[in-house]
């Protein structure tokens, strides 16, 4: 390894970012090509200080290290220029199933402890979270589609997150009604695939709404660690979507290419 190649190899980058700055790409495509420019950029200038150290008698391991991984981001850019944009979509939908099988499926557990209107509505409520992974499985796979396309396709989790809703409005004299109106608050947040503006705020947004009913729960049932680590699991897990959120659809839903 030598300068030579070094130089080479920065101004492939340089290249390659070029093209890509001319290219059309959605939000999804500069999303992904933002983040990898910024890490090309912070190797580029350690590869400039390499540069430096190597004509001064410095080693050639670490420049060497340096241009492989130059070599790999550029190769990634190489991906976003022809379109290869898929190969995080599936993370989408694997996270996604992560969160799902972490504090979800406590909250779904614990409701089934607790039963009675609660059991019976957060087995609506699940129907709304398997509606959400689905649009998120064709999200990955599709284009990113017109209004009317869109809002086809997020009306199965807004009729599933309705009937949550109805459930808790036909049973307005039950007992647990703190606890219906905390679900119902908190599957509004699951509607973020179809709202304008960054996913995790409205996800936060939501969650704030449930915050109000589940204090409501810790109020009256303080004595009882049953509701009261259903009330945390619930906002837990709100949390954790809101946290998905932002990682994975920073400015609204990540479609394909």
């Amino acid at each position: 390894m030598d300068v030579v190649r070094a130089g080479e190899v920065r101004r492939k980058f340089v290249s390659k970012c070029e093209i890509q700055l001319k290219m059309p790409a959605n939000q999804a495509t500069l999303n992904k090509l933002e983040a990898v420019l910024v890490r090309l950029e912070l190797v580029a200038d350690k590869l400039g200080q390499a540069e430096s150290s190597i004509q001064k008698g410095g080693s050639q391991a670490d420049i060497q290290a340096l241009v492989e991984r130059l070599e790999k981001a550029a190769g990634k850019l190489e991906q976003l220029k022809s379109g290869k944009i898929g190969e995080g979509s599936g993370k989408i939908v694997q996270f996604y199933d992560e969160f799902f099988k972490g504090k979800i499926q406590a909250f779904f557990k614990l409701s089934n402890e607790i039963g009675g209107d609660l059991r019976a509505q957060v087995d609506l409520a699940k129907n709304t979270f398997q509606a959400l992974r689905e649009f998120l499985v064709k999200a990955s796979q599709t284009k990113l589609p017109s209004k009317n396309e869109l809002a086809t396709m997020v009306k199965p989790i807004a009729q599933c997150r309705e009937e949550v809703e109805a459930f808790r409005d036909r049973n307005r004299s039950s007992k647990q009604f703190n606890h219906l109106s905390a679900v119902s608050e908190g599957m509004d947040a699951l509607l973020w695939v179809g709202a304008p503006g960054k996913p995790d705020i409205f996800v936060r947004d939501r969650k704030d709404g449930a915050v109000f009913y589940t204090n409501r729960v810790l109020k009256d049932f303080k004595q009882d660690p049953l509701h009261t680590e259903w009330a945390h699991s619930f906002i837990g897990a709100l949390i954790e979507l809101q946290q998905y959120c932002k990682e994975f659809h920073p400015m609204g839903v990540t479609w394909a290419s």
